[in-house]
């Protein structure tokens, strides 16, 4: 790996997302490397995975979001990743792996189509939805929630809705996992989740103040 090129990734990345947005990125980047390592020990048919390419991915991925948002941000976020790979003289072949590697990392890819993507992107969409499957993002949905309607009173009928959307989506992202050894490190904390979730639902009532 060039150690020159992935500091200036992450020098790069740390600039553009502020603090918070890199610290995400960081940990998304350790998920990336942790998966990897236990694809390759635990998976004798699986192909080879370019690791180089996989963590600049992991940095760039959510780039193009503090100043386009998340709407189609895995492609401008693809070409700001190229063009600074490039102006760092990177290997066009290497340029061209994380760009596919970014463009395919908000997808779900249905199991008869995998081997026809890069298994980077694959690992990279799981790493990046790890993150989402714990009792925080209950926390983050329900904060993102009170700011997008601030003046709306939230009775126990309008929290339980919100809490079994949150569910059904958890249920969604557990089921899109590409990868066994990331269903098994989501598994435990998939499942607290959702008796956390179902516990709170079923002890909602009409008489409980919010």
């Amino acid at each position: 790996m060039d150690t020159d090129i992935l500091h200036a990734v992450s020098q790069y990345a740390q600039e553009v997302l502020g603090n918070e947005g890199f610290r995400y990125a960081s940990a998304v980047v350790a998920n990336c490397k942790m998966l990897a390592l236990q694809i390759e020990a635990e998976e004798e048919a699986a192909p080879a995975i370019n690791t180089e390419a996989l963590v600049l991915a992991a940095y760039l991925h959510d780039i193009a979001v503090v100043s386009s948002g998340f709407k189609d941000h895995h492609r401008k976020s693809a070409e700001m990743a190229v063009e600074f790979l490039k102006q760092q003289k990177a290997p066009s072949e290497l340029v061209e792996l994380v760009e596919q590697i970014i463009l395919i990392h908000t997808t779900s890819v249905p199991e008869g189509e995998r081997e026809s993507v890069p298994i980077e992107g694959l690992i990279l969409y799981d790493a990046d939805k790890l993150g989402r499957l714990s009792g925080l993002a209950v926390v983050t949905s329900l904060i993102e929630l009170g700011e997008r309607y601030p003046h709306r009173a939230a009775n126990s009928d309008l929290l339980a809705a919100v809490l079994r959307h949150i569910e059904e989506r958890f249920i969604e992202l557990y089921q899109s996992l590409h990868t066994q050894p990331a269903r098994e490190l989501a598994r435990d904390k998939f499942n607290r989740t959702l008796a956390f979730l179902d516990g709170v639902i079923e002890h909602l009532s009409d008489a409980t103040p919010v």
